[in-house]
């Protein structure tokens, strides 16, 4: 086998920037229909915006690798991978204030099909009452979110690794750290294999300083059509489920279903707790009504134990969505989530290491396997399904 093709394309430390990289299968004398293009966006609130677009010959997506390194969009085999926000172009994070409304600024870029939201906090915007260096506790600000999606990459690394099938790899290193504040190295590994229909992402995240360092990620992982219609369903190996506020209680009878579009629908979120096989691998998936398309979800429950399903079926024009999100925690006010006991603490060198998959189902004999394995996962088990908010994971239950 031949040794691994390598270019870097950002590299801060050294203060290297390439803007635009193109690796193909002809300019590498390799076989196949494939392509690693890096190149930087202009005008607009793109402006600025350096992104790697891969495509498999089978399966594209892009990497906004100024934005946290997530998913923009994608398609595999003509079916589009997101979703249309009313936020139509990628953001750069210049364009971007996270105190805006109340600490919802950062709606104002959210348009990814995977984004990742951390690492110090996730979940709602609120007040949170949390230990300065002195050891006084004061209340501080925490945003929708968090900061991770809107930090630009400080090294970018593109790969191609021969074999059969060769595999398409991107590198890519965040840093989210601030003097007298929390210090987390994200380091991702975003890969594909020629003429798949997968995508891989390994996240170590590692806090560098010398303190413990209080973690959540959470993966906000979003699909519109062709996935979601009117009947899609998700699909998922779901132990219990329990509407997060009054709002989503409404519907909670029809939890896995989803509606058409509807103008001015107000968003609705159910928490899960799924089942998992021995090794802790687990999934979800996003099949249309017609059954003959589906988006799947794969990662670790002993990595990321928490589940929230995020409905928004408004009209087409207002952001027609779904979002399957994995994490380490539910999507509550971190004061909360601490009380629970599901905010992680990292140790100084510490490093959290999560796996993730995207897969697509093309067809329906490959939805009725995902639907198999699924109901191979719950066994003879029912889905117990919570009429209201619960106390273990919704405030003020």
């Amino acid at each position: 086998m031949s040794d691994k093709i390598s270019r870097v394309a950002i590299d801060n430390d050294n203060g290297f920037y390439a803007e635009t990289l193109v690796l193909t299968a002809e300019n590498q004398n390799l076989p196949g229909n494939w392509s690693i293009v890096k190149r930087r966006l202009q005008g607009g609130l793109s402006d600025g915006i350096d992104q790697v677009e891969i495509n498999n010959g089978h399966l594209s997506f892009t990497i906004l690798t100024s934005r946290g390194m997530g998913i923009f969009r994608g398609s595999c085999g003509g079916n589009t991978l997101g979703w249309d926000s009313p936020a139509k172009n990628p953001v750069h994070p210049s364009q971007i204030n996270l105190l805006e409304q109340n600490g919802l600024g950062w709606l104002k870029g959210f348009n990814e099909c995977i984004v990742r939201c951390g690492l110090h906090s996730n979940g709602a915007a609120g007040l949170d009452r949390v230990k300065d260096n002195s050891g006084s506790y004061s209340e501080t600000l925490l945003t929708l979110h968090g900061h991770i999606a809107n930090l630009p990459a400080k090294y970018v690394e593109l790969q191609v690794i021969p074999g059969d099938p060769i595999e398409l790899v991107v590198i890519g290193v965040v840093e989210e750290a601030a003097c007298f504040c929390p210090q987390y190295r994200l380091t991702t590994r975003m890969s594909t294999l020629v003429g798949s229909n997968v995508i891989r992402i390994r996240d170590e995240v590692l806090n560098f300083g010398a303190l413990p360092a209080e973690f959540e990620m959470l993966y906000h992982c979003n699909f519109g059509p062709p996935f979601l219609d009117a009947g899609a369903r998700l699909v998922s190996p779901t132990l219990e489920v329990a509407p997060r506020d009054p709002r989503a209680a409404e519907d909670i009878n029809t939890w896995d279903i989803y509606q058409a579009p509807e103008a001015g629908y107000a968003e609705q979120g159910n928490y899960h707790d799924f089942a998992a096989a021995p090794d802790g691998s687990t999934l979800s998936m996003l099949c249309n009504q017609a059954e003959d398309k589906g988006v799947t979800l794969r990662w670790n429950k002993n990595q990321l134990p928490c589940f929230c399903q995020w409905k928004h079926t408004a009209a087409l024009c207002e952001g027609y969505v779904t979002g399957m999100e994995p994490a380490t925690n539910y999507p509550n006010l971190k004061t909360f989530e601490r009380e629970q006991g599901r905010v992680i603490n990292l140790l100084p060198q510490q490093p959290y290491v999560i796996d993730l998959a995207l897969e697509v189902q093309e067809n329906a004999a490959q939805v009725a396997a995902v639907k198999a394995e699924v109901a191979a996962l719950l066994g003879q088990r029912k889905t117990i399904v919570h009429p209201r908010p619960i106390a273990k994971w919704s405030p003020g239950a």
